[in-house]
Formats: structure tokens, sequence, C-alpha cells
């Protein structure tokens, strides 16, 4: 492991922290999908932007031509491909289990898993979280056509506008991208101003944090996939940068103790594949609920214990699946593992280790 002056750790071109922030997002992901009560709900609801700005952090940059080729390889053959292995899996449950909540026409689940309708009621449950991964692939493309019209504050005003005025769910995610463009374009910032070098200091860590458990704890009945952020948006907007800063500078601390950041570095790495396939790992203690009674009232009760479960069985599947099988599932075929540094980054790091 090397280190730069501001004390960022290094493994093979990849920055720790930002692995553990990633892991620690796909952690409250799962917690999110495990059917929390709805403060806990709203706490997670805004920390989901964060992934949008370590997304511009780490971007690269290249001409629109290659970075679209690129990104669809990275982005939308997996989203194809995990989404292809958990229809097959909704059909092989639905031959066993019979319940209200997997009755759907494979034409239809078909049709919005190409268009990317990803909305609670037209696909199966395990394949909704997917809808992520389209969102990012056209955010950057909005990113980049406004950057070369140069156009892109305007971009980001109207990003932040339809999150007052749009509602619905446009195929493609065609306006989620546009209210998480924001985001993106500040991690875009923060990496042309070099602050990504920088650690986040303690005390902005326990303000920040402080003040998004606040102002969070008031963000009702968000549905970011739905581009819907409840009926104060602006209180939204502000729970998502100042948990920017709260992720950032907690994955900064949680780095520094060994056990944590193994385990939230190993699910930072494997985003793809824990957004995939953590609520299919669900499924196999699913009949030890059913066995004791109505599954969904004991996993609202024991919500908790779901959580633990459930990240427990994503963390065996990720520590011991083998890696051509690993890659295969999340259908990262093009995808080389790279790290996750900009070359400035790793080019500074690097003159440190010589």
């Amino acid at each position: 492991m090397a280190k730069r002056p501001g004390g960022l750790n290094f493994i093979d071109e990849r920055i720790v922290w930002i692995d553990v922030a990633r892991g620690l997002l796909m952690a409250l992901v799962v917690m999110y999908h495990t059917l929390p009560p709805q403060i806990v709900a709203n706490f997670i609801n805004p920390a989901a932007c964060t992934f949008f700005f370590l997304s511009g952090l780490i971007s690269k940059e290249g001409s629109f031509k290659m970075n679209l080729l690129k990104r669809f390889k990275q982005l939308m053959v997996p989203y194809y491909t995990m989404a292809s292995v958990n229809i097959l899996i909704w059909l092989f449950v639905k031959m066993i289990v019979t319940r209200e909540e997997l009755n759907f026409m494979l034409a239809d689940v078909v049709l919005n898993v190409l268009t990317v309708r990803t909305a609670v009621g037209m696909i199966p449950v395990n394949i909704i979280p997917l809808w992520f991964i389209p969102a990012v692939f056209v955010m950057e493309i909005y990113y980049s056509v406004l950057s070369k019209l140069r156009i892109l504050p305007v971009g980001i005003v109207l990003g932040f506008v339809s999150m007052f005025f749009l509602y619905g769910s446009l195929p493609f995610k065609l306006d989620v991208a546009l209210a998480v463009l924001p985001y993106f374009a500040m991690g875009k910032l923060v990496k042309s101003f070099g602050i990504l070098t920088r650690r986040v200091p303690v005390i902005m860590t326990v303000v920040a944090s402080a003040l998004y458990l606040i102002v969070s704890a008031f963000c009702d009945e968000v549905y970011l996939m739905e581009d819907y952020f409840g009926s104060l948006p602006s209180l939204y907007i502000f729970a998502a940068v100042v948990g920017i800063v709260a992720i950032s500078g907690m994955a900064q601390l949680l780095e520094r103790i060994e056990p944590l950041k193994r385990i939230f570095s190993l699910f930072g790495k494997r985003t793809l594949f824990v957004l995939g396939y953590h609520i299919v790992a669900g499924f196999l203690i699913y009949p030890i609920f059913d066995f004791l009674g109505d599954p969904i009232e004991i996993m609202e009760r024991f919500w908790y214990v779901y959580w633990l479960i459930n990240m427990t069985v994503v963390y065996l599947m990720i520590r011991f699946l083998p890696e051509p099988v690993i890659t295969i599932l999340s259908g990262s075929f093009f995808a080389k593992r790279k790290g996750n540094a900009p070359k400035h980054a790793s080019g500074k790091c690097e003159e440190k280790i010589h």
C-alpha cells in the first residue's frame, strides 16, 4: 500500500477510501431493500447521490465517441446481462413459489427491461435495483454533450429544477439522469481542483453527518428511480450535498479500521455484482421466513436481522465465488479491472513510490 502526502492510501492504483465509500453506500442500498421503517429509508435516500458524485470524481477524460463505447461496455452490457440472469431467476422462482408479486407477463418484463422501465409493479423486484446503471450511462452522456455545447451550467440548473416539477419515470431513466447530473458535475469539479488529494477534516465529517441526519429525516416518500423527491425537494438537495461530505469523511475514517476497510472495500470493488444480486441473495433465506409465518411481516419486523443476514450472504458470494463466475454474472466481459484514481492523482502516487 502506498500513501500520498495527504495521507490517502492507494492499492493497485485504487484510492482506498473511494472503494470504502462505495461499499458503505452498497450496504445502505441492501438495507433500503430489507423493508426498514420509513425513517430509516429517509436517512438512506439522499445518500444515493454520493454514488453519482463519486462517478464524477473518478471519471476519465476522453473523446465523446471513445467514452460512449467504453461506458456502454462497462455499464449497459452489465445491465442487460444481469437483467437477463435475473429474469431467469424470476422464472425459476415463479415455478416453485406461488405469490401475487411474482405474476408478470414475460413479454412485458422483457420490453420493460429493454427500455429500462423499472418502476415497482412493472418488473420483478429482483430486477428493479438495476435502474441505477442506465441512469449513470445517460447522465454521463448528458454531461459530455452539454460540455461540448458549452451549456453545462444550463443542464445543471435544469437538473435541479426538474426535481421540483418533472415527476414520473421516462424510459432509459432520461429524467432521473438529468436530476442527478449536478452531483456528477460536483464530482468533476472537485477532481479538477485537486481536492481529491485531501482528507475531509473530522470536525467537518461530524457536522456534515449531524446535518445530514437532521435534514434527511424530513425527506419523506422519496423515490429516486421514479424521479420523485418528495414534497420538499430543496431539503433533499441540501441533504444530498452534506451527505457527500459526510460519507466521504466517514469512508476515510473507516479506512483506518482494517476489518471494516477490508469488508467495505470488497463491496466497493464489486458494486455491479452486489447491485445486481443482493435481492437474489435475500431469496436464499426467504424460505426460512416463509416457514416461520408471513415472510413480509417478519422481514418488516426484523428488518435489521434480514439486513445482516443478507449482507453476510452477499459477502460470502463476492468473497468465495471464482472470479470468472462473478465476471460472467455481472456482465463485465469487456471491462478491465482498473484503478479508480484519476491520472493526475495516480501520477502523484507514483512519484511518492519512486
